[in-house]
């Protein structure tokens, strides 16, 4: 990498750092909680289903031949805020954004399959990016009903998504790790230690059958996955075995790949695989803007 392109990342940092809304306390809770939301699966007693209306696929532009530039050089470095989805992608409104960027991450697809893997006695071993740019969208803090009445005004996400740029290498690789991993965890029982009172004075081990499982591919970008990721019931782990939740919504990741940018794409459980693929569609489009080689 040229020192101009070290110089032009840091005054990029250093403008969205001073533009930055930074969270107060109760919100970064509240993101840690919906980061892991499927962990916390087994004490929850109910979800929100999102009802969302399908709307016209985007088509992706034509590209060139997935090569790196003469020599090896990568001409683009940085990933641009423009290559994120954008608010006007999303069927509903929401606030502006909150995007971080980063420098040799590790592209995490789900962190609830990464404990899959490791309870299986296995490392996820996540592939570490070059860059990347991160960003979550949340309904308005306030939502009220036409008689004006607030129906509700705590953080509700909607959307996460990660966008990496990385190797040429790991291009060729990326998407035969993932299948790996998936097929490690198509059955996996989560064990959790929860309170089943409200006062906290009586714990038990919570059980519960996750899975996933790679439900369609190559429906955008030039590789591309939708995984499904399902929780069943959730019991007592003891003689009891009492029913303490429902099954979740299934909870569906799409990862995309443009030349040498991947984005990982998460929506609120509940979401349809086919809204969740045509917000796929339209992040492979805004990829185009920051791929190497470009669409």
């Amino acid at each position: 990498m040229r020192p101009d392109d070290d110089i032009s990342l840091v005054e990029r940092v250093q403008q969205e750092l001073r533009a930055a809304r930074w969270l107060d306390t109760a919100e970064v809770r509240a993101v840690a909680r919906r980061r892991s939301r499927l962990r916390a699966a087994a004490v929850a007693v109910g979800v929100a289903v999102l009802s969302i209306p399908l709307m016209a696929v985007v088509a992706l532009p034509s590209r060139q031949a997935t090569t790196p530039a003469e020599g090896g050089a990568i001409t683009r470095a940085e990933i641009p805020f423009e290559a994120l989805l954008q608010p006007e992608d999303l069927p509903m409104e929401v606030d502006a954004p909150t995007v971080n960027a980063g420098l040799a991450e590790p592209i995490v697809i789900n962190p609830e399959l990464a404990r899959c893997l490791e309870a299986k006695g296995m490392s996820p071993d996540w592939d570490t990016s070059r860059y990347s740019r991160s960003q979550f969208m949340t309904r308005p803090d306030e939502v009220r009903g036409e008689d004006g009445m607030a129906l509700k005004d705590d953080l509700s996400i909607v959307l996460i998504q990660d966008v990496y740029r990385i190797t040429p290498e790991m291009e060729r690789t990326l998407f035969a790790g993932i299948d790996r991993r998936v097929e490690h965890c198509l059955a996996w029982e989560s064990i959790e230690i929860g309170s089943i009172n409200d006062d906290m004075t009586e714990w038990a081990d919570f059980h519960a059958m996750q899975s996933w499982a790679v439900v369609d591919r190559q429906f955008a970008g030039d590789e591309s996955v939708l995984i499904r990721h399902t929780v069943g019931e959730t019991r007592r782990g003891d003689a009891n075995g009492e029913v303490l939740a429902a099954p979740m919504p299934p909870n569906v990741i799409a990862v995309v790949r443009v030349g040498d940018l991947v984005t990982v794409v998460g929506v609120e459980s509940g979401t349809s695989e086919s809204e969740l693929r045509r917000l796929a569609t339209i992040a492979a489009g805004r990829l185009c803007v920051a791929a190497n080689p470009a669409c």
